[in-house]
């Protein structure tokens, strides 16, 4: 389970039926949507997202996303792409 870049402002981790994608919101702040058996399940094919005021926020909460900010070198501001 590697952490992928898709863009400047998002990322994915997959482990067999079960994705996470983080992005960063507009205000500086990041999205975790989890796409698994139960969610899909529970919420018509839909992720469930939790929305993070900083990346130590997301490390904190999600132990698998640990070391998220030494892959972004500005986590602070949004960037193009």
């Amino acid at each position: 389970m590697t952490i992928k870049q898709i863009d400047n402002n998002t990322f994915e981790k997959v482990a067999g039926a079960n994705t996470m994608t983080l992005k960063r919101d507009r205000n500086g702040g990041w999205e975790m949507l989890t796409s698994n058996p139960s969610t899909r399940a529970w919420n018509g094919n839909m992720p469930s997202f939790r929305r993070f005021e900083s990346l130590a926020a997301v490390e904190q909460h999600y132990k698998s996303w640990r070391g998220v900010t030494h892959l972004i070198a500005d986590h602070t501001q949004p960037q193009r792409g």
